[in-house]
């Protein structure tokens, strides 16, 4: 299999290209983008790289996920889709002003940076985060499972996500109750008869009890 030569592939291109795509090619470097003034995707996943070169101005979409990053370049400021996912990244540069996406799954991040007022979706899963920082009112998701999260920085922001969380949540329990509601009624069904067996509401003594009782059911 001829190797793929990234210095010949690049020189081919013209200074306008506004997309470049050498994914899975085992690059082990990314030579100089400065040239391409107009680049605005670059997709240069599943490589071998551990560093990047300085972006170019204008770039709106970074994808590097599945490589051996161990550090980001400064990201620039039109820059609003970045995925670094699966590398070996310990810290994130700081987040431009109107980046969108986050996707920074499993790497081996400590910390997030502050989030940015623009950012709308967060995938920080599968790190070794300990703490989270303050969330901003315009994300929509937030994906930080698997991280040894110890604190959480709480304000308005967070109540409101928090609230979200719990409506999703309770979709989510929706959804198994009624993909089961058989099974789920047929194992419930003897505790549900002797629990709420007029008998039983009968003995309760005070108005109170039994308005607890039927609102518990």
């Amino acid at each position: 299999m001829i190797e793929f030569d990234i210095e010949k592939y690049l020189n081919s291109l013209s200074d306008k290209v506004e997309k470049i795509n050498v994914s899975n090619k085992k690059l082990k470097y990314l030579p100089e983008l400065s040239r391409f003034k107009c680049l605005k995707y670059l997709k240069c996943s599943n490589n071998q790289l551990t560093s990047l070169p300085i972006l170019p101005d204008n770039l709106e979409c970074l994808d590097c996920h599945s490589n051996n990053l161990t550090i980001l370049p400064i990201l620039k400021k039109k820059l609003i889709s970045l995925d670094c996912s699966y590398n070996i990244i310990t810290s994130l540069p700081v987040l431009n002003k109107n980046l969108i996406e986050l996707f920074c799954a499993n790497n081996k991040l400590t910390s997030l940076p502050v989030l940015n007022k623009e950012l709308k979706i967060l995938y920080c899963i599968s790190n070794d985060l300990t703490s989270f920082p303050v969330l901003n009112e315009n994300l929509k998701h937030c994906y930080y499972s698997n991280n040894p999260i110890s604190s959480i920085i709480y304000n308005n922001n967070f109540n409101i996500f928090k609230k979200n969380i719990k409506i999703w949540n309770n979709f989510r329990y929706l959804y198994y109750c009624l993909k089961y509601r058989k099974k789920f009624l047929k194992i419930m069904e003897p505790i549900i008869k002797k629990r709420y067996h007029p008998s039983y509401l009968y003995n309760l003594t005070e108005e109170d009890d039994l308005d607890e009782k039927l609102e518990k059911w």
